[in-house]
């Protein structure tokens, strides 16, 4: 029940959602009682989403499986924003006046539009770098390495904000782990793990990410020096620095022997 929960909050995504659920709560217990065909249509396909959610069974051997990762999406089948609406449309109905519809109507999209979020911020948009909508670090990382391969493609480590663009741009730089590494698609290995949780950290351990870059045939890794406090020197631990992207990022390839 505790992954089940925890599915759940990252689905509502915090307070500003857990109100907006609890709309639709209440708004699908009105189509209850507003008659049977909201009942059928509205009201008992929401609580079987609803049960199948909650199930911890249903997780366990399905959702963990299957769905690992993805499996707060189950709730996308919810109808919350027409529950709501529709809900709310009833209800306006039932006031005889045009002035009073309006009053209840305007305070409704006060309620929900104080509680929501603006779509335009910054967390959501931002100005694009170049024509691919990639960060440049991203093009000139993979442009070094598609220009300095020995092989078809090379294998390489990067800082986790680049897990999601690298392969957009390059199918030359192949990646020790990607998104998946936050439990998306899939699990992987506990060696890509590790490297993973260190490059999470700010002080990672470099000795530990250069032994598993060599065991895995890893012949780039890229820190982003901003973030990463790492000696500047990694010839001591086989790798030397080849380049830095961006100013921030900086690349280190394995010394050949």
């Amino acid at each position: 029940m505790l992954g089940v929960w925890g599915e759940f909050l990252n689905f509502i995504g915090g307070r500003v959602g857990a109100i907006h659920f609890v709309l639709f709560a209440a708004a699908s217990l009105c189509c209850f009682f507003l008659g049977k065909e909201e009942r059928n249509k509205l009201f008992w396909p929401s609580v079987l989403v609803g049960l199948f959610f909650f199930n911890p069974f249903f997780y366990q051997y399905i959702g963990t499986r299957f769905l690992s990762g993805i499996y707060w999406r189950l709730l996308w089948m919810l109808p919350c924003s027409f529950v709501i609406a529709y809900t709310l449309t009833r209800i306006l109905f039932r006031f005889r006046k045009n002035v009073w519809r309006m009053v209840a109507l305007v305070l409704a999209c006060v309620c929900i539009a104080v509680n929501g979020r603006p779509v335009l911020s910054a967390e959501t948009y931002s100005e694009r770098e170049n024509l691919y909508e990639l960060p440049d670090a991203v093009m000139g990382i993979c442009d070094y390495v598609q220009a300095h391969l020995e092989g078809w493609q090379e294998t390489m480590i990067v800082p986790n904000e680049l897990l999601c663009d690298i392969r957009q741009y390059s199918s030359a730089a192949c990646l020790l782990y990607g998104r998946n590494a936050g439990g998306f698609i899939s699990i992987i290995g506990d060696r890509e793990m590790q490297v993973y949780e260190e490059m999470s950290k700010e002080n990672p351990d470099v000795e530990l990410i250069t032994d598993i870059a060599k065991e895995t045939n890893c012949r780039y890794i890229v820190f982003n020096t901003s973030f990463h406090q790492i000696p500047e020197d990694l010839r001591g631990y086989g790798y030397e620095k080849v380049a830095v992207i961006d100013e921030n990022y900086a690349m280190y390839c394995r010394i050949s022997e």
